[in-house]
């Protein structure tokens, strides 16, 4: 799993980009965040999509380890993305 680090107090944005397997053409229909901490949900919303990159602005607001769970939908396939977020 792939590991972001932010310090206390910040904002900022993630950027996912979404490749195909096979480089075929795609479009990301829809796109949805929940950032979590301890399996409670502190922050959710929609991604910005700009062609096959997923933006969003998360602000962890404590010292922890954090679950940020993006899900999209390609086609008829909705596919999910994790990373952990460690706040210092």
């Amino acid at each position: 799993m792939n590991k972001i680090k932010f310090i206390q107090g910040e904002d900022k944005h993630v950027k996912l980009l979404v490749r195909s397997p096979d480089n075929e053409p795609f479009t990301i229909l829809s796109a949805s965040y929940t950032l979590s901490r301890y399996g409670e949900v502190e922050a959710q919303g929609e991604c910005y999509i700009d062609d096959h990159y997923l933006d969003i602005k998360i602000a962890p607001t404590k010292k922890a380890l954090y679950i940020l769970e993006v899900t999209y939908v390609v086609g008829d396939s909705t596919r999910k993305a994790r990373l952990e977020v460690e706040v210092s």
